[in-house]
């Protein structure tokens, strides 16, 4: 039988943290020390501060209580705050679904996880926000309906929030990244039965994407574990193998990425395993027997954290692939522009070339080169070009091989009609370059050239030609230039 007095405080739903003169109205939506854990992170300062601007915080759900239309609201993605009473609106169905994008784009981690940060982010968020709130100016907001985005409201509403005296409050972000983020996660009321709501409705649309079909299976094992454990020993994996190091090579042919990523995996898992072991941490991961008696095995949130990083490296310094070692080959032989000599440029580009299905038959030729020579130069000369140039000379000549004449042409068809003939405006170098490269214009572009080239022979030739700049263009023929842009 419930006291009550325990009765009376289950039904209370407004309490005032420490050091807080405003309150918080829970709407029993929310646990209190989902709160209390983020309010501590404020000093003394910046709570005072808090205790200026607002007298309360209100949780919704978020389905209609917003006040686009009223004046003295102010909206933003997750909260609201009225200027009319004080009271910051926090909006619990938006919250969810910032938390749900990322655990739906990220390749490890627990639903419940992402809701947890998502909520502390928005809440941090919007108290820090709130602190800058220049409170000669609240009256006036309440006459104003601050979401119109006309250009009045916006000056007004940026001067607003434009409180800077004794400043800068202090917000302990130090321990919200090495804290926060990594304590248990607190039961989380309404936003749980969101999570299980989606749960639910995945089940339903198991089958239109791989990557949410594996998250969801992932999920309902880490329920049947009480989210004790949340993560599976393959993300873990695949934070190591998804990360820069390894994607940023792949990122011009995501084709062969997905070919090469299951060669990544088994090697990255052979890795880990064997630093748990010669770490003596395997203990630590939780076996668990699925309905086919399929073995999985899960860590906690504290263990993720604290070997995530160890396993990343030991995978970048001791993860070996053939095709990573034959593109370091072919970098290191095309450093080198072959137009303008600068060296060490080409990292973007050798990327491009080597893994861009775009560019296989320039890779062909480059390849083929490379094994008949020894160094770059030796596919060099005065009158003659080869190898990859730097993004700036690609822009000109786009290609890997050419004549310098040839480039010492169109470097001087840039700078003859540099300039507009109509508006005497400066025209782009790209919209030159595409002009000169564009097949239907060949025959005029010749034309030009000839009469530039016989322009200069008579100097007393007094004839104003030329190529309009884009806004000419437009006015002259009805319609803006067509670029197509190889590059």
């Amino acid at each position: 039988m419930i006291k009550n007095k325990d009765k009376k405080q289950a039904n209370t739903t407004i309490f005032y943290p420490k050091r807080c003169t405003f309150f918080i109205d829970t709407n029993n939506l929310i646990n209190f020390q989902m709160f209390e854990r983020i309010i501590e992170k404020f000093d003394d300062k910046t709570v005072n501060r808090l205790n200026e601007v607002i007298n309360g915080i209100k949780f919704y759900v978020g389905g209609r209580q917003w006040h686009i239309n009223e004046k003295g609201y102010i909206k933003y993605p997750a909260f609201e705050f009225n200027f009319n009473d004080g009271i910051l609106l926090i909006y619990l169905h938006k919250i969810f679904n910032l938390g749900c994008y990322r655990w739906k784009n990220m390749r490890y981690g627990a639903l419940r996880r992402y809701i947890w940060e998502s909520f502390c982010h928005e809440i941090i968020m919007s108290l820090v926000h709130l602190i800058k709130l220049n409170l000669n100016l609240a009256e006036i907001a309440k006459e104003y309906f601050l979401n119109e985005e006309n250009d009045f409201i916006q000056k007004f509403v940026s001067e607003l929030f434009s409180y800077e005296e004794n400043f800068p409050l202090r917000v302990n972000f130090i321990a919200i990244n090495n804290s926060l983020w990594h304590e248990s996660i607190p039961k989380l009321g309404f936003l749980d039965i969101l999570g299980r709501r989606k749960i639910n409705q995945l089940k339903n649309t198991i089958n239109t994407q791989k990557l949410i079909k594996i998250k969801l299976f992932n999920e309902l094992r880490k329920i049947k574990l009480n989210y004790k454990y949340e993560y599976n020993f393959s993300e873990l994996i695949n934070y190591c193998i998804h990360n820069k190091h390894f994607e940023m090579l792949f990122r011009y042919n995501w084709d062969f990425y997905d070919k090469m990523r299951r060669e990544f995996y088994y090697k990255a898992k052979r890795l880990i395993l064997k630093f748990f072991k010669q770490y003596k941490i395997s203990h630590e991961m939780k076996e668990y027997k699925d309905s086919a008696n399929r073995t999985h095995y899960f860590l906690t949130h504290q263990t993720f954290e604290r070997v995530k990083s160890a396993c990343l490296q030991t995978c970048i310094s001791k993860l070996k692939n053939q095709m990573l070692k034959e593109y370091e080959i072919f970098q290191n032989f095309y450093s080198k522009c072959p137009i303008c000599q600068q060296k060490n440029l080409n990292q973007i580009n050798c990327e491009k070339f080597y893994f861009y299905s775009k560019f296989t038959f320039f890779k062909d030729i480059l390849l083929e080169k490379m094994n008949e020579a020894k160094h770059l130069d030796d596919l060099n000369d005065d009158n003659y070009y080869f190898g990859i140039p730097c993004e700036e000379c690609f822009k000109i000549v786009r290609n890997i091989q050419g004549k310098f004449s040839d480039l010492n042409q169109i470097q001087n068809f840039i700078l003859n009609f540099g300039t507009c003939p109509i508006c005497g405006t400066k025209n782009h170098d790209k919209y030159l370059i595409e002009f000169y490269y564009d097949n239907s214009k060949i025959e005029l572009r010749n034309n030009l050239i000839q009469i530039s080239n016989f322009k200069k022979k008579k100097k007393s030739l007094k004839v104003n030609f030329g190529i309009p700049c884009c806004n000419c263009f437009s006015k002259i023929f009805g319609e803006t230039p067509n670029l197509n842009s190889f590059y």
